[in-house]
């Protein structure tokens, strides 16, 4: 319920699903990784964001919960190395006990000059117990991510109370 009502106040998703929206409308033919897809039930699929890319991406879903029928990734067990264009790694990280591994991961699993896009809450309830562990300041998140070159770091509110992070990193 909490969830919900944070969703309504802070308007997470909408920002969330507008950031990404506008990042797509320029991916084509790449080989995009998805990670925490989500659940694929009633012939859709709740969080992901592969309705955004045009059809002529290669699209990889996955998803740590093996019921969830995509692809079963641990980030921080992930040993991928340059297989994708872009990894989208939105509403995961928080939920990484060992994020720095995760992101080390998710950089050697991306081609040079690769993207990766990342989405983390700052204001939100907790969620997903036990498996909550972190929100990030902009600050962190500039150091998190000194492997990569920072082309969009955005937030939702105000700089000083950020609800949420939304950023595209590239791959030096």
């Amino acid at each position: 319920m909490f969830r919900q009502i944070a969703a309504l106040v802070f308007r997470l998703r909408a920002f969330n699903n507008k950031k990404i929206a506008q990042y797509a409308l320029g991916i084509k033919n790449k080989r995009i990784l998805e990670i925490g897809s989500g659940q694929h039930t009633h012939g859709r699929d709740h969080y992901s964001a592969k309705k955004y890319f045009n059809h002529s991406n290669e699209f990889v879903q996955s998803d740590i919960n093996p019921t969830f029928g995509h692809r079963v990734i641990d980030i921080t067990k992930f040993n991928d190395q340059g297989e994708f264009d872009v990894i989208l790694c939105m509403n995961v990280l928080e939920h990484v006990y060992d994020f720095q591994r995760g992101i080390q991961n998710l950089h050697r699993a991306l081609r040079d000059g690769g993207e990766l896009i990342v989405f983390v809450p700052m204001i939100y309830p907790l969620h997903d117990e036990p498996y909550d562990f972190w929100r990030f300041t902009e600050h962190a998140l500039r150091r998190m991510f000194n492997g990569f070159t920072i082309r969009e770091l955005s937030y939702n509110g105000i700089r000083r109370f950020a609800y949420s992070y939304f950023l595209v990193l590239v791959k030096d």
